[in-house]
């Protein structure tokens, strides 16, 4: 099987269904990929809607945290390519097919894109230069500051090669604070390169802003994708 999609979610009853079904509208053959949900231990029905939308297998996780559960779904995949998608994001139909071409030449391990929380005004502009500016560069410029390789991945829109993961010995335990930029820092540091595709966006959901803040959550990101690329157990 070319590709398996595994999609983490806790209490996602209300968005699992559009996740699974904008899944099942990929343009990549049906035959081609398989939809993993990994319920991490919900207290509403997310497990039985997700079974009901269509999703290939739904699975549960007791040990808590989003990276957990992307490892319970990836130790269940039979892809070549494993993609991550968050419960309350919504891929367009061509995001397997974009996730092929950027892994096509063989040398890039994986691949990442941004997150369209739908911001308006400024925030949406500086969402924009972060997204097309910062991120897609931010790799070249820590390793011309400090000499040591990185790379960006947004836990809800990437996608590895089984291999890569195989090779840094499935994702880090982390719950989720610094989750997406540890499997960065090894896959880039230890098998190959990662790729941040501007083009590769998936639309998903707000609320983490709107509970915390723009401006603080920000800060919060960076600081702990920072921490991380400091820390010598993801050398």
């Amino acid at each position: 099987m070319k590709f398996s999609v595994v999609v983490p979610a806790y209490n996602e009853a209300k968005s699992i269904a559009a996740a699974v079904q904008a899944l099942l509208a990929q343009t990549a053959p049906r035959n081609e990929f398989e939809i993993i949900v990994v319920d991490n231990n919900s207290i509403d029905n997310t497990f039985e809607i997700a079974r009901q939308s269509g999703a290939d297998l739904v699975i549960k996780e007791t040990k808590q945290g989003t990276n957990m559960a992307r490892q319970a779904g990836l130790a269940k995949a039979k892809g070549e390519i494993v993609a991550f998608l968050d419960a309350d994001s919504v891929p367009p139909p061509d995001w397997l097919e974009k996730i092929e071409a950027d892994l096509g030449d063989g040398k890039i391990m994986a691949v990442s894109g941004p997150l369209d929380y739908g911001f308006v005004g400024i925030k949406k502009f500086l969402d924009l230069l972060y997204e097309k500016y910062f991120l897609p560069k931010a790799g070249i410029f820590l390793k011309l500051l400090f000499g040591k390789k990185s790379g960006v991945i947004i836990g809800g829109n990437f996608a590895a090669r089984r291999v890569a993961l195989d090779a840094i010995g499935g994702l880090p335990a982390l719950d989720f604070w610094g989750d997406d930029a540890a499997i960065a820092m090894l896959i880039a540091r230890r098998v190959g390169p990662v790729l941040f595709d501007s083009g590769l966006i998936i639309r998903s959901s707000p609320r983490r802003f709107e509970r915390s803040g723009f401006f603080k959550l920000a800060v919060r990101y960076l600081i702990s994708y920072l921490k991380i690329y400091f820390n010598k157990k993801y050398s």
